[in-house]
């Protein structure tokens, strides 16, 4: 469905600057008009006072020829928590319902803080999947005064990875991951079954900034295939042969060159699409820009175009509570007369027809429905206190994935011995090719917040003859509120 405005702005936000692409709808295609690269003040008043910045980026528009009024502001996914949620089959009239009840229980400390909403629902073999995406309240307050102060009405604001994903286009493919690299981060979606399963800020170092003063072609590379192939093995059915991925790449970042990332698709057994810009996001030409820089925030444009490339929207979120109506004062005052007079004559009718007979029957059939209630009381009473104990997800679980994604995938340190105590204190040791694998693996756990008080208790040979070394580590784990 199109917007009634033929113009869109896009404002793709990440740390150090916003990029914005303004898209128009000619000749029933789309085509960029102007894009530019807005830098953020390095002065901390002016970056954190809304309006200062909203004036600045207003003379930054004007300056460069924009000329829409509406805009959609993207956010980077290391601002966004993103889970996905399998639920049973449910009508649409019940999703959004489920889906409130379940951010209640599990963000119930910070649901006051956060702005949610979801994309799906993606029909499954156990039902139906959706993916639950929340960001800071405050984030969108912010963002939203400052497109104010720069004379903008914000159609909407969503994830400028989930955008791009959206409105990629190429080849049909039942299963696909899209992996955006920019100058300050890199960020992965993939889409499966006509959705979107999963949108994750990957935890390593931008293309641009591994390139300084080292080869980036061998230890990046290393590091983003390790990162792609532990999410490739938590897929489910990624073992399916009729369901291969295709791996979609968006290069903002300048390096690596197309050779590496063709080079990355063979490590990891996947089809390799590189997207050029503005062809793979169906919009023709515009402006002169390195390839791939404003392809979120030309997405984003898009998608304010086309809402079904808006995969969710914070600013109009399906789980915000429904507004209230407001009744008018005269309103009141006749729906006040009409009680006034219909209420007594209402009640003159009920006593009228009231009976001594008939409130006898009822008598007699609400001591008779007495064991009934009590047998369903019974039952909720069962049911509830059963269901806390299922709903329960031990904390042991999420300690031992986090070990594990510590580990390598290459097989060069395996784990003999592991102990958790109920206080959550990890004791572990095993044994490794060489000393700098175990070395790596500490580091690991020691830059996972999730994790506190990480000590490498020993590192040694194990001697005999053998060029193993053994190795004991003992941490605690913290779980995701670092404390």
């Amino acid at each position: 469905m199109m917007m009634t405005s033929r113009k869109m702005l896009g404002l793709a936000v990440t740390e150090r600057s916003i990029t914005a692409v303004e898209v128009a709808c000619v000749r029933g295609g789309r085509k960029v008009l102007h894009a530019a690269e807005f830098p953020l003040p390095q002065d901390d008043a002016a970056r954190e006072a809304a309006p200062l910045l909203g004036k600045a980026l207003r003379q930054f528009l004007r300056r460069n020829h924009f000329s829409a009024s509406r805009c959609v502001i993207g956010i980077g996914a290391r601002w966004l928590v993103a889970r996905e949620k399998s639920l049973p089959p449910t009508s649409p009239d019940l999703l959004a319902g489920a889906l409130s009840i379940a951010t209640e229980r599990e963000f119930a400390s910070d649901a006051k803080d956060l702005v949610f909403d979801y994309s799906g629902p993606v029909d499954s073999a156990q039902g139906q999947s959706v993916l639950l995406v929340a960001t800071s309240r405050q984030n969108v307050d912010y963002l939203l005064a400052a497109a104010r102060a720069a004379g903008l009405r914000v159609a909407a604001v969503t994830s400028s990875t989930l955008a791009l994903a959206a409105a990629t286009g190429g080849p049909p493919s039942s299963r696909r991951l899209v992996l955006y690299l920019s100058p300050t981060t890199v960020e992965l979606s993939v889409q499966s079954g006509g959705g979107t399963r999963l949108l994750r800020h990957l935890p390593i170092s931008p293309p641009a900034a591994a390139a300084h003063g080292s080869p980036l072609a061998d230890g990046w590379l290393d590091n983003l295939a390790g990162e792609l192939r532990r999410v490739v093995a938590l897929l489910p059915g990624s073992q399916t042969p009729e369901q291969a991925l295709d791996l979609v790449i968006w290069n903002a970042s300048g390096p690596p060159g197309a050779e590496a990332l063709a080079d990355l698709g063979k490590r990891l057994s996947l089809a390799v699409r590189l997207c050029q810009y503005p062809s793979d996001l169906e919009i023709a030409d515009g402006p002169a820009a390195r390839a791939g820089e404003p392809a979120a925030a030309a997405a984003l444009a898009a998608a304010g175009l086309n809402r079904q490339l808006l995969a969710v929207d914070f600013l109009h979120s399906r789980l915000s509570p429904r507004r209230k109506i407001t009744v008018g004062r005269k309103a009141a005052w006749a729906a006040a007369l009409a009680a006034a007079v219909i209420l007594p004559c209402l009640a003159l009718f009920l006593a009228w027809r009231a009976q001594q007979g008939e409130v006898d029957d009822l008598k007699g059939q609400l001591d008779a429905m007495q064991p009934s209630l009590a047998a369903a009381k019974d039952l909720v009473r069962k049911a509830t206190f059963a269901g806390r104990w299922y709903d329960q997800r031990p904390r042991h679980l999420d300690c031992l994935r986090e070990l594990t994604l510590a580990f390598p995938a290459e097989g060069r340190i395996w784990t003999t011995s592991l102990a958790i105590s109920e206080d959550m204190r990890v004791l572990l040791s095993g044994k490794a090719a060489d000393q700098g694998a175990v070395l790596e693996v500490v580091d690991r756990l020691d830059g996972n917040p999730k994790f506190a008080e990480v000590q490498s208790l020993y590192i040694s040979e194990v001697g005999g003859g053998s060029l193993e070394w053994s190795f004991a580590i003992s941490l605690k784990f913290v779980g995701a509120s670092g404390s």
